[in-house]
């Protein structure tokens, strides 16, 4: 008796082409596929560009802001040293005056004559007088000024009292002396003038009294 030699796998029944169909498209479903996205390396590469663009002009507008600060202190410096050269120019013909007031005073004061020395305390007083003017006009053109005060009402904006006293027929609170001249600049009190101020009338507390 014969044995059948025939392999099981021949004895499989094909497949019919529908299932064929069906295994050869779910294949592909298997594996993922590698897929690059070149759009995002672009993106990126705008990005660093964008980066490095307002890196540089970010760097531009901090050398421009140092360059304008240099400019400004500069100018500050220049502007101050002018300020300082011309009140300078202004006040040397004062010391000069007050030189010429020494020395004639010294030199006429060698003789040790009484009339010499009458000569020379009005020489000295006229040159000092001199100086005086002429530092008050320096310090007038750029913009120093006295503060009104004697006669005035008193004002503590501008005037420091030093004490009252009472005075017949002057108001009350109005500046009777100047002790100490103040001075503005501008707007500006550089300093209070120190001044007595007019107390309370003499007999007035004892008005209506018998």
């Amino acid at each position: 008796m014969n044995e059948s030699t025939e392999d099981p796998k021949d004895l499989e029944e094909p497949k019919a082409p529908e299932e064929q169909n069906t295994d050869a498209a779910a294949e592909p479903a298997e594996r993922e596929p590698t897929v690059e996205v070149p759009a995002h390396d672009a993106e990126t590469t705008k990005l660093r560009e964008e980066r490095d663009q307002l890196e540089q002009k970010l760097q531009r507008a901090m050398a421009d802001t140092q360059n304008i600060l240099r400019r400004q202190r500069q100018e500050l410096e220049d502007g101050r040293r002018r300020v300082l050269e011309g009140l300078t120019q202004e006040l040397l013909p004062v010391l000069d005056t007050f030189g010429l007031a020494l020395q004639s005073y010294d030199g006429e004061a060698a003789d040790g004559s009484a009339a010499g020395e009458a000569g020379d305390v009005a020489a000295l007083v006229e040159g000092v007088r001199m100086v005086r003017t002429m530092l008050s006009g320096a310090l007038e053109r750029h913009g120093l000024k006295e503060i009104p005060a004697e006669g005035q009402p008193f004002d503590p904006s501008r005037h420091e009292a030093l004490g009252k006293e009472p005075s017949e027929g002057v108001p009350e609170n109005q500046v009777l002396r100047v002790m100490q001249t103040g001075y503005m600049l501008g707007e500006h009190v550089v300093r209070h003038s120190k001044v007595i101020v007019a107390g309370p009338q003499p007999g007035a507390d004892g008005d209506g009294e018998e």
